[in-house]
């Protein structure tokens, strides 16, 4: 679904005399508020969890949940503990899900639902409120999404530092519960505040008869873990033994489930997860894949699934040739099954145990996967994790690999071009994946025979155990083809992940100048290889690849100290399907600006006044000269007032200078107006009247906080949302942004995009006059946080 639900009810929720937004807050309910009765929050609560039970199968389910729970009624005099929490747990996971909702605020509910449950002495209760913290937790952006002047390390940056694998230190009495309620959570890294509260989860958890929330709660555990270690390179090995004993402890546990295709699925998949994790011949371990023998009977799909799990056993040990007997079998029962949507898993893990036959292995695969990708869901249903990280990105990486690995450095290479087109449909499926198939169709995308001289195609591709570079240059003189070329030793994916991590986090945040080490190092790695084809009026077009979506390319350095901006202007793209090269052969552009000044508070979170935003909102509307305005300036404008504005005349800028936020999750993405929020599918429905005439827009700018940031199912955040929605161009920042760094910046690349100049080359010369300019602004902190998204010309 790509419409947004309407939801006047969440909208107005603050100005309600009783709602999840004043009943549900973690300080407990203000002295002024009416209580409504205990039935009807408990009738409230029931609506809702009714509504709740798909989960995200069904994206509009949390919207309509708090629409329910708005619906209060009668007085009533002191709450009851048990009613409020079941009540506020319902509002929290609500919050969590719906495309109105805010990850922060459901933490927040789900807090406050875990006192009333404490209070109430319900250890059931509390284990299912616990666990929805641990959901909302893992997914919570993971720095602050509001514009501000960047003056002292804020403390969600914390969350960026490696977890210590360790539990939170706080005064308490050592129970997991209690130390959630004391501790303030804004300091704690989101994978400390999720584990916390899946031990929460399970110390409530022991008194229930059926063990599914306890064998629930270590599954998610177990997966919580794999998925730091995926991201922390620092603490991987400690991260993979928690997951181990986490799914370790879970098996017996999952044995006792009465429901047969649950304690099947559970199994099956804690049994995975400890594989995952390293463990091979545990005793344990070795009883619950035969308890899954057993217990496969004739479903075609169950045998293939514990066939599989006993083939990865038996790799764990080195027996591969016992292995690849049980996977080929694995592969005949899926092919029986109603739905073959693991028959891309066995032929990996096939590769695995037949190497010499790798390539045919991987490319089946690949195969399978595109014909089975339609029918994936976006999420998985037990674990909510994303389908695409979990089922397709394995595929996809190795398909690449395969090709790249015997593929040559000449140009036009089968091997080469197969895997352009691979990475290509990788970016897609993952673009997809996040926003919907439906709602980000892919345009016709960019080709060779697109490229000026001068222009430079980068596919920079992270593998484990290297770094690939892809390129296409238009040269006089030679045919633009896609070549290669393999990075240096000690050059991985882990490596790349730490340097990025460790750059980002200094230039963001830091004071000192440990970024240029890793800069260069950086440099070496993804420009050094091409780096004889950059002229003084080259343009980088760049599809990176993961972290390197959070790299500002612009800053990147040589062994000389030159940086890339001073070498070549840059662009990136989340794929060249949602890129178009742009025509820089035009008349003035038309611009529309929009500023937020004020304060504003929303269910989706509060946001500060912006000081600097009226001023840079004018002197766009004036392209570079705020005296004189050839646009319209809408200050504290509303969504009523952009729609009017887009409807009168065609309008090649939007500039946006106010707060935005990606809130957790792709779907929810926004930019806050006058006392309301525009999710980027309004923003698409804004941008109608130029569609309607056959028109693209030209440029999105939006001049907010950290807005090319997304989470990791996202392509390229917020900005490559607004590509999306309907812009050629995006233009937006990486880390917070100081108001007077980008006014000068911003005036001069409107001036010099006015003049004529191409977007990439504008923002490049505005760029560089901040360089060369005054001490105050030549500092990278200032000028690379921009990055220009999409079309360069």
């Amino acid at each position: 679904m790509c419409g947004l639900l309407a939801g006047p009810a969440l909208l107005l929720a603050s100005e309600a005399q009783a709602n999840p937004f004043e009943l549900c807050q973690p300080s407990g309910i203000g002295d002024d508020i009416t209580l409504p009765g205990d039935a009807s929050l408990q009738a409230a609560t029931t609506r809702a969890e009714n509504i709740l039970q798909v989960g995200l199968g069904d994206l509009t389910a949390g919207d309509r949940a708090l629409l329910e729970l708005d619906e209060l009624e009668g007085m009533g005099s002191a709450p009851d503990p048990q009613v409020m929490a079941a009540y506020c747990s319902a509002a929290g996971e609500a919050m969590r899900l719906a495309r109105e909702g805010n990850a922060d605020r459901a933490r927040g509910f789900l807090v406050s639902a875990l006192a009333w449950a404490e209070q109430a002495a319900r250890p059931q209760l509390q284990a299912e409120i616990a666990y929805r913290l641990a959901l909302v937790s893992a997914t919570l952006p993971v720095r602050p999404n509001a514009r501000s002047a960047r003056q002292v390390r804020s403390p969600a940056a914390v969350a960026f530092e490696a977890p210590q694998v360790s539990d939170i230190t706080t005064p308490g009495d050592g129970s997991a519960c209690s130390d959630l309620l004391r501790t303030d959570l804004s300091g704690q890294s989101n994978w400390a505040v999720a584990s916390h509260a899946l031990q929460c989860s399970l110390d409530s958890a022991p008194v229930l008869e059926d063990p599914t929330p306890v064998v629930r709660s270590y599954l998610q555990m177990a997966r919580l873990n794999l998925a730091e270690a995926g991201d922390r390179p620092a603490t991987r090995a400690a991260l993979r033994e928690l997951a181990v004993e986490a799914a370790m402890d879970g098996l017996p546990q999952a044995a006792r489930i009465a429901d047969d295709e649950m304690r099947f699925e559970l199994l099956s998949r804690l049994a995975e997860a400890a594989l995952d994790g390293g463990a091979s011949d545990s005793p344990a371990l070795l009883s619950s894949l035969a308890a899954l023998r057993a217990e496969a009977g004739n479903d075609a799909g169950k045998r293939a699934k514990s066939l599989a799990l006993d083939a990865r056993a038996l790799l764990a040990v080195g027996d591969n040739a016992g292995a690849a007997g049980l996977l080929r079998q694995a592969i005949y029962y899926e092919t029986q099954a109603g739905q073959p949507l693991r028959m891309a898993d066995w032929y990996l893990l096939l590769a695995e145990a037949e190497p010499d036959q790798r390539e045919t292995h991987v490319m089946q695969a690949y195969s399978w996967l595109e014909t089975v990708r339609p029918l994936l869901p976006r999420y998985d249903a037990i674990t909510q994790e994303s389908n695409f990280q979990l089922r397709m990105q394995p595929v996809f990486t190795a398909a690449v690999d395969v090709q790249l690995s015997q593929a040559g450095d000449g140009a036009g290479d089968a091997s080469v071009l197969l895997a352009q087109q691979i990475v290509e449909s990788f970016r897609q499926a993952e673009i997809q994946s996040a926003f919907g198939a439906d709602c980000v169709p892919p345009r016709e995308p960019v080709s060779l025979a697109d490229l000026q001289e001068g222009e430079i195609l980068l596919y920079p591709i992270l593998l484990d155990d290297r770094v690939e570079i892809l390129y296409a240059a238009k040269r006089a003189g030679e045919d633009t083809q896609y070549r290669r070329f393999t990075s240096r030793e000690g050059a991985d994916r882990a490596r790349i992940e730490q340097l990025v991590s460790d750059a980002t986090f200094d230039l963001a945040y830091g004071f000192g100048e440990s970024w240029q080490d890793q800069m260069a190092e950086l440099y070496q790695v993804l420009i050094a290889p091409i780096e004889p084809m950059l002229e003084e009026d080259s343009s980088l077009i760049i599809i990176p690849d993961g972290v390197l979506r959070r790299l500002p390319f612009a800053a990147l350095r040589d062994a000389d100290g030159v940086l890339l901006i001073e070498k070549a202007s840059v662009s990136v793209s989340p794929s060249l399907a949602y890129t178009q090269p742009g025509n820089r052969e035009r008349a003035r552009p038309s611009v529309v600006a929009a500023s937020l000044s004020r304060a504003v508070d929303l269910p989706r979170g509060s946001f500060s006044a912006l000081a600097g935003t009226r001023e840079e909102g004018e002197m766009a509307a004036g392209l570079g000269d705020p005296e004189h305005l050839v646009g319209q300036h809408l200050n504290n404008f509303r969504a009523a007032d952009l729609r009017n504005a887009l409807r009168t005349s065609p309008v090649d800028i939007l500039h946006l200078a106010t707060h935005a936020s990606f809130n957790g999750r792709s779907d929810r993405a926004f930019i806050v107006a006058d006392g309301e929020a525009i999710l980027l599918s309004e923003l698409r429905e804004l941008l109608g009247a130029n569609y309607a005439r056959g028109e693209l827009i030209s440029l999105i700018v939006l001049s907010a906080c950290e807005t090319a940031l997304g989470d990791d199912q996202a392509s390229m955040g917020l900005a490559g949302s607004a590509v999306q929605a309907g812009a050629e161009s995006a233009v937006a920042s990486l880390w917070e942004v100081d108001d007077a760094g980008t006014l000068e910046l911003m005036r001069n690349f409107y001036r010099l995009y006015a003049s004529g100049q191409g977007k990439a080359e504008a923002m490049r010369n505005a760029q560089l006059a901040l360089i060369n300019g005054s001490e105050e602004f030549a500092d990278p902190r200032v000028w690379a946080a921009f990055t220009l998204l999409g079309a360069w010309r």
